[in-house]
């Protein structure tokens, strides 16, 4: 299955697609992690993103559908976690997917309040020791959430491949809801 997994920061993304990328045997793909990699590693890539991380900023997206194209080549399914994040990167994005032969099957929304990311993202700044998790970085990234990803939720509502999730219950919870909607999805191919 090759899967798509939307919701603001601190709604469980990472969490979830890991569990489904292991229950469905398909690599999970974070886009994030791949950009902390690069600036860790100190990479071209790298320095010229720290930046834009920092900020809380979005990656350019000819940058990220670059990386996401040789990321996705070889793969028959996946979990995309982490983008798009803007209508034009899920224009891109789908253009590209239909390029290679490999459409979204599905998009999960893990749907939760601003209040709740908040706190989840504080606690794993508080855990984790994220410089791209200060109070002005989640301010601005759920910011650009509402501003531009939202679209792209929409878009994938119109079209019918979406899945709706609560995103405030426990990660069992949570899970047990995608696997139910995946099971629905699976049977309609």
């Amino acid at each position: 299955m090759r899967i798509l997994i939307l919701g603001p920061q601190g709604s469980g993304k990472g969490t979830q697609a890991k569990r489904i990328a292991a229950e469905y045997d398909a690599p999970h793909v974070a886009t994030g992690d791949i950009l902390r990699t690069a600036v860790a590693n100190g990479s071209e890539l790298g320095h010229q993103v720290r930046p834009i991380l920092e900020r809380g900023d979005l990656v350019p997206d000819d940058l990220m559908v670059g990386l996401i194209r040789e990321r996705l080549a070889d793969e028959n399914a996946f979990v995309l976690d982490g983008f798009p994040r803007t209508v034009a990167q899920a224009e891109a994005l789908d253009a590209m997917l239909d390029e290679i032969g490999k459409p979204l099957d599905a998009v999960i929304l893990l749907r939760v309040s601003d209040e709740v990311a908040t706190g989840r993202l504080e606690a794993r700044a508080r855990e984790e020791g994220r410089a791209d998790d200060s109070p002005e970085a989640i301010r601005n990234r759920l910011r650009l959430y509402h501003e531009l990803t939202e679209q792209v939720v929409d878009r994938y509502q119109l079209a019918g491949i979406e899945v709706i999730v609560d995103g405030e219950q426990t990660m069992d919870e949570v899970f047990a809801d995608i696997q139910d909607a995946l099971q629905v999805v699976a049977a309609s191919r």
